[in-house]
């Protein structure tokens, strides 16, 4: 954040500064012209611009510590932007064409505020704003001028101030910038020409102990004798009179000194101190010349853009005449259905569009004949005539316009004299539609040497609707074959997502099937995921009651996926439920859910299946296994696959099916793993199987694992073996943890 303090200044600056900023009434101007653009820069002749806005600034954030609160009014925000720190103190009220300044400066001046700042003085705002300071109020704003001191009085009165108003002037501080001298090559005045210099009006002034400099030239400077640039003041405290006894008062720091003491320390040089007042009038009458070169060459740039764009209106309304017309032949060529007829308004519609005052067109039959559809300028006679489409088609061997300086195919060449007039500029342009030549269009002109270029490109969009709609009637009739296509495939559509509705509504029952919460058994957690291969599969697993003391665990594999291993699959549950409950023994309840399944399935389907019954007291695992994958216990970081013999279920009529059935005491700290084949039967992307021994050592790095984590830890793990490779099989898995 700049402050004073940054710039170099005199001492005196500061404690003027301190007396402006305890003000606490009358209006403060900050005086100085900013240029605008950067053509007018430092140099002879040139303006610097006079740094108004950065002291407005810094002014600015001094005045509103010293008296808050603060209301800005502005129409450019950036101008007086306040610190972050005061900004809880400041009220802002933009400018707006509904709102403008007076309006916004009386609403201010009612509120009372410790301070008013006005982002510019202008014809808008500095008669509101003198009002405000005669008022009684502080009010701190800028005007971009290249006036100081009382002048600026005068100024503000052309802004439309109100001579009595004047009185609530209190401060102006005019800022402007100048050249500083290069300290590496300045050069003292020799003391006996200030001695003749103090003898002139301009160096009267001139002490008599101080030693002054003049420019050299080094190529520290760039040879100009300047190097940066300081900033001059010119403090002006107005008595609180009004005009014109207040444009006779004195400045009571005026620039003039100020530059001099600036002069006596070596940072400005002699010549520029002196003759200051008379380099400013001709620096600003350099800066108004050059603006109004800068308006001459502006005005001159303005006229020769009218003039173009006048001539491009023209263009323009010839080109939205000629297209206005290509519309309106494209709708009667769209609305015709008659060949010979479209044939006929196209070549009449050609002639119009490029001048030509002759055309023949020529249409492309099935059989290699191209036949003459239409003539203009031509003998009629010429109409229906077949020739070889190899040699009529030649002549636009490309597809787009061609200058054809010869006479048309089929027409016999004459001499001007028997024809009445020679054919000069001559233009084939091929009809084309679809990508095949339908066509072809030859115009003549006997009265010009050439066609335009814009005429060209019109007769080729025309061309191509003609040709559009010379082939309309073809392209009617695929569209016919096309919609009888998607018809098609709409109701293949329909039917496809029919049977997935179907086939939603089949998962959506199939999970309804599996249990979404295991019973609450102390002792028991249970943790279960499932993942089909299709949108409905054939693994199901399941944890229910048997009784008070007692519940099953079972988890099964049905052959094949789909919906039909969906409904096997249904059908297998119910009956194991159902048997469950009748016989406690689980070899007993396998053999007769196999006897069921051969009554009442469809053949070549069966069921592999693991089923236990659990005592809660002793945790004793009574279980059959039916050709399933052999479960694994987790046992103190060991690992134990569950023995037990029996084929799968619904295959065989044997009775009863030969079943083994087992015991298995469970210990606090186990996790017993049951799955289905698909987990182990998983193809890696270079088609490798996952090996047993992989399976086994996914389970074992995860043993001591809750039964959710272990679940989750195993599906990650088999997920990432198989990457993007396709899922061939359901993948099942129950994990029972005993606490």
């Amino acid at each position: 954040m700049l402050k004073l303090t940054d710039f170099f200044h005199l001492p005196v600056v500061d404690t003027t500064v301190e007396q402006l900023v305890a003000a606490r009434s009358g209006l403060i101007v900050v005086a100085g012209l900013d240029l605008r653009s950067n053509a007018l820069t430092s140099g002879p002749g040139g303006f610097l611009s006079s740094g108004r806005s950065t002291i407005f600034r810094i002014l600015m954030r001094d005045a509103m510590e010293a008296h808050p609160p603060c209301i800005i009014v502005a129409e450019d925000r950036d101008a007086v932007r306040p610190p972050r720190h005061l900004r809880d103190r400041v009220h802002l009220l933009p400018v707006t064409p509904a709102h403008p300044y007076d309006e916004h400066i009386v609403g201010a001046t009612q509120r009372r505020p410790g301070l008013i700042v006005v982002d510019r003085l202008s014809a808008d705002s500095a008669p509101a704003a003198l009002a405000a300071a005669r008022k009684g109020r502080l009010v701190l704003s800028q005007l971009d001028t290249v006036f100081r001191g009382a002048n600026v009085a005068r100024h503000l009165l052309d802004l439309g101030a109100a001579r009595d108003d004047l009185a609530g002037l209190a401060w102006v501080i005019a800022v402007q910038r100048l050249a500083m001298l290069c300290p590496h090559c300045k050069q003292p005045v020799p003391p006996d020409e200030l001695d003749r210099l103090r003898q002139t009006p301009s160096g009267a002034n001139l002490p008599a102990d101080a030693a002054f400099f003049r420019a050299g030239r080094c190529a520290q400077c760039d040879h100009t004798g300047r190097r940066g640039d300081v900033v001059l003041f010119d403090f002006f405290h107005a008595s609180g009179a009004t005009a014109p006894a207040l444009f006779d008062e004195p400045s009571q720091l005026p620039v003039a000194g100020y530059a001099l003491e600036l002069a006596a320390l070596g940072h400005l040089a002699l010549d520029d101190v002196l003759h200051f007042d008379a380099e400013q009038i001709r620096r600003t009458f350099n800066l108004f010349a050059a603006s109004e070169q800068a308006l001459v060459t502006a005005n001159a740039e303005l006229e020769r853009k009218l003039v173009e764009l006048e001539v491009a209106n023209r263009v323009m309304e010839q080109r939205t005449r000629a297209l206005v017309s290509f519309q309106e032949m494209g709708q009667a060529l769209i609305g015709s259905s008659d060949l010979e007829d479209l044939a006929d308004r196209a070549c009449r519609s050609a002639c119009d569009l490029c001048g030509a005052d002759r055309a023949i067109l020529y249409y492309r039959l099935p059989d290699g004949r191209a036949r003459v559809l239409a003539v203009g300028g031509w003998e009629p006679d010429l109409l229906g005539l077949e020739l070889d489409a190899g040699a009529v088609f030649a002549a636009a061997a490309e597809n787009a316009p061609q200058r054809f300086n010869h006479w048309p195919p089929g027409i016999a060449p004459r001499p001007p004299d028997v024809e009445g007039a020679a054919l000069r500029a001559g233009l084939a342009v091929p009809l084309v539609a679809g990508d095949q030549q339908a066509g072809l269009m030859i115009v003549h002109s006997t009265r010009r040497n050439r066609f335009e270029p814009g005429e060209i490109a019109l007769l080729q969009t025309f061309a191509d609707q003609a040709a559009l709609a010379i082939q309309r009637a073809g392209l009617i009739a695929d569209l016919r074959a096309k919609i009888a296509e998607l018809e098609a495939a709409q109701a293949e559509l329909a039917h496809k997502e029919r049977m997935e509705r179907e086939l939603e509504l089949a998962r959506q029952v199939q999970q309804s099937m599996l249990p979404r919460t295991f019973p609450q058994v102390a002792g028991f957690r249970f943790a279960a995921r499932s993942d089909p291969a299709r949108q409905v599969g054939g693994d199901f697993y399941d944890v229910f009651p048997l009784d008070a003391d007692r519940f099953g665990i079972t988890v099964a594999d049905v052959s094949d996926k789909g919906m039909p291993a969906a409904l096997y699959m249904a059908l297998t549950r119910s009956l194991l439920l159902a048997e469950a409950r009748r016989t406690p023994s689980p070899r007993a309840v396998l053999q007769n859910i196999n006897r069921l399944l051969m009554e009442l399935s469809e053949p070549n389907m069966f069921v592999t299946m693991f089923y236990a019954v659990v005592d809660r007291a002793s945790r004793r695992l009574t279980y059959a296994r039916a050709g399933h994958e052999r479960p694994i216990l987790l046992r103190d970081g060991a690992i134990h696959e569950l023995p037990g013999q029996g084929p799968l279920l619904g295959l065989f009529d044997n009775e009863p099916v030969p079943l083994s059935e087992d015991h298995l005491d469970l210990a606090p700290g186990d996790r017993l793993v049951l799955y289905t084949d698909g987990l182990t039967d998983v193809p890696a992307p270079d088609g490798r199987l996952l090996e047993r021994d992989e399976f086994v050592a996914m389970l074992q790095g995860s043993a001591r694992r809750s039964a959710d984590d272990l679940c989750a830890a195993v599906f990650d793990a088999v997920a990432a073996y198989r990457q993007d490779a396709p899922q061939f099989d359901d993948m099942t898995m129950l994990v029972v943890e005993i606490q």
